[in-house]
């Protein structure tokens, strides 16, 4: 896929690189020159220029590129006009960074559907990362339902997947077992991509390469890291 990202700090740049590892065509935008010479040879594409000014944009592949991520920080003016010249210039999808409330209800009334907030984001992973050992990844569905990708505990591994019975024992769903392999993008970079079989076989031994992607409560799956050995 083709990626513009709007806003090279930290959340930006940081997005714009891992999105090159893993093969994307990605063009990052900043207006400071230091910046965009710093992650000239790690994003696809750099530009440096002035995202608030309309004449700027006649210098981005906007209809060419699948997702327009405005990932700029602390500026909210800035952030504000690029959002509203990005969907002038007819993007296929706006993706907005939103710093505080207000910034939010003005991004959704400009029409922008998703929004989000590294910072809260980044919190609420963490969190759960410190109150569940092995968690690698989590979304929220709902206040009482999560996807989580979780290491395998070490008392599975070395099992089979049908020897466990994750629905009956901890009223969680296994969707998928995750991996990650090294590849190479087409630039020669060497990054680790991941790959997901949906279709988990019952023979499929469990080793410390996998992660469990799993849906359920996220009491359940605090019961199922607490328990003994025994089980």
């Amino acid at each position: 896929m083709k990626y513009i990202v709007v806003g090279l700090g930290n959340f930006g740049s940081t997005l714009a690189v891992r999105l090159t590892q893993l093969g994307h065509e990605v063009f990052g935008v900043d207006s400071r020159f230091e910046v965009v010479e710093q992650f000239k040879d790690r994003i696809t594409h750099v530009i440096c220029l002035d995202s608030s000014k309309a004449k700027s944009f006649s210098s981005l592949p906007i209809k060419d590129v699948d997702i327009a991520v405005i990932a700029i920080g602390e500026d909210v003016g800035a952030s504000i006009i690029t959002t509203a010249l990005m969907k002038q210039h007819d993007a296929k999808q706006i993706i907005g960074r939103s710093i505080n409330p207000v910034h939010r209800t003005v991004l959704e009334s400009i029409g922008i559907e998703t929004i989000f907030n590294p910072e809260e984001i980044a919190a609420e992973m963490f969190a759960k990362q410190l109150e569940m050992q092995g968690v690698v990844e989590s979304f929220d569905l709902s206040d009482d339902c999560s996807i989580i990708e979780i290491e395998v505990p070490e008392r599975y591994l070395g099992r089979y997947v049908g020897s466990i019975d994750f629905q009956v024992k901890y009223d969680l769903k296994l969707i998928a077992i995750k991996r990650f392999v090294e590849r190479k993008n087409f630039l020669g970079m060497v990054s680790q991509k991941s790959t997901v079989d949906m279709n988990v076989k019952e023979d499929h031994m469990l080793t410390n390469k996998d992660i469990l992607v799993m849906m359920g409560e996220v009491k359940n799956f605090e019961n199922m890291i607490g328990k003994e050995l025994r089980d």
